[in-house]
């Protein structure tokens, strides 16, 4: 027999894209089968409403993404629908790919022909222009997983400009990155695009609802030095000035646009959020979290002598640069539903999820360790912990660490139940911040450390998340 069966997690990370949420509601899939070249996948489903079994095979269409190719319904037993899926994955496993196709209509109503395939890793910039952490991700077998789960992602992502691949390999790797995080994450979550994927990036529906997104980073400073690592001394002001005011101009950036994301196509009454990640200088991610949570809501609370201190925020300031304090309180700031940050979402977790999901040199070995809260015993307090991402068991979502910060005047206001998982962090009148954790609270820090089984240790690459 050609065919094993795998985890769904494999399934999604292959084909999850395809996925009508609607059918959620009307079966729910219970076995995942692929075959073992890897070119036709099944799933086996259970009706909840007619109480019954059904099948389905994919195979790659002409852009190479998994299609429903063969369907079955109504039979009696699990038994009976797991044997005739497996004949039926036997028997396009033996025909050519070209059976699979199923006549590509672009953009239009008549049939045309389709995109040729791209290789998004074959550099198609001079090695001197490439993004040092492209060349990673193409050389380093350390990161296969990651490599071999986006290869797959990419054939379903849509490329509405048209330079996807080229800024993904050259300056714009870390926002191309973080726009294939949040796509991952957003099917996890059970969203499909209804937008064209112009502006905003995200038009989306979901069984919960609808919602709006746009991505974007905070880069390194165009044409000037980066600014040194803080030092014990400087750390405090780093955070709580200089931190705040690269967010602020960037959402700035998009709060200000000419043609407003809360006005484009498809957006009347649906929330609109704007999801921010940090790539300012390295690591700078880890500590998007409270800058972003005291620059959003424009309060910062503190220790002070035992007892818990909030203090309302009127600018940042570090040198010649200042920027006003709470962006929800900016104008048109009523505007934006919720502002979402994950300083997870990075390359080393493309690549936990990528290993687990079946990806990737099977010799690869990730260490994670940090601290997590603790909520097994009366004593709630963090602790450290160490995983073995590469042992049997571990498990990791797209969703974890991502934080929501509600804003307390949204003209449309975010439903946290949107997006399950998160962690929502609510503003209320006298400066408290309530936070709604999921059941299995993200980690407050950790760090990955990747390498080759049998390489010494000290080869081991570390990587923040």
């Amino acid at each position: 027999m050609a065919v094993h069966e795998i985890e769904e997690r494999r399934f999604a990370a292959l084909a999850g894209y395809t996925r009508d949420p609607g059918l959620v509601r009307v079966v729910q899939e219970f076995a995942w089968f692929e075959t073992n070249d890897g070119r036709v996948l099944g799933v086996l489903t259970w009706d909840r409403f007619d109480r019954d079994f059904a099948w389905i095979a994919l195979g790659r269409d002409e852009r190479a993404q998994f299609r429903m190719v063969d369907v079955e319904s109504s039979l009696a037993s699990a038994d009976e629908a797991r044997r005739a899926l497996l004949a039926a994955m036997d028997r396009w496993q033996a025909g050519p790919d070209e059976d699979k196709h199923q006549g590509w209509d672009g953009e239009g109503e008549e049939p045309s022909e389709p995109p040729a395939t791209i290789d998004f890793f074959a550099p198609i910039t001079p090695e001197q222009d490439q993004h040092p952490t492209f060349k990673v991700l193409v050389n380093d077998p350390r990161y296969s997983p990651a490599r071999e789960l986006i290869a797959a992602m990419m054939r379903h992502h849509k490329d509405v400009d048209g330079n996807f691949v080229q800024q993904f390999q050259t300056v714009a790797f870390d926002a191309r990155l973080w726009e294939l995080y949040l796509f991952a994450v957003f099917t996890e979550l059970g969203f499909v695009q209804t937008g064209d994927g112009v502006a905003p990036d995200f038009v989306m529906a979901s069984l919960r609802g609808a919602l709006g997104v746009e991505a974007t980073t905070a880069n390194p400073p165009q044409g000037a030095a980066v600014p040194p690592a803080p030092t014990a001394e400087t750390l405090q002001d780093y955070l709580e000035n200089y931190v705040p005011i690269k967010l602020a101009r960037t959402l700035k950036k998009k709060l200000r646009k000419a043609e407003p994301y809360w006005q484009a196509a498809g957006m009347e009454g649906v929330p609109f959020a704007i999801a921010v990640q940090d790539f300012h200088a390295p690591g700078a991610m880890t500590m998007i979290v409270p800058a972003m949570t005291e620059y959003a809501f424009g309060v910062r609370h503190s220790i002070r002598d035992g007892a818990r201190q909030i203090e309302w925020i009127a600018e940042h300031r570090r040198g010649e640069m200042v920027e006003q304090s709470g962006f929800f309180r900016l104008p048109e700031g009523e505007n934006v539903s919720a502002v979402i940050v994950n300083p997870q979402g990075t390359l080393v977790k493309f690549n936990r999820l990528g290993f687990i999901a079946g990806f990737g040199d099977r010799r690869v070995r990730m260490v994670r360790q940090g601290v997590r809260r603790h909520d097994g015993d009366a004593d709630p307090r963090p602790r450290p912990f160490v995983d073995q991402v590469h042992a049997p068991g571990y498990a990791e979502t797209w969703v974890e660490g991502m934080v929501v910060l509600h804003n307390p005047q949204a003209r449309i206001p975010l439903d946290p139940d949107l997006l399950p998982g998160a962690t929502h962090e609510f503003l209320e009148p006298n400066g408290r911040i309530m936070s709604g954790l999921p059941n299995d609270p993200p980690p407050y820090y950790s760090r990955t450390a990747v390498f080759i089984e049998g390489d010494a240790e000290a080869d081991a690459d570390v990587q923040e998340d």
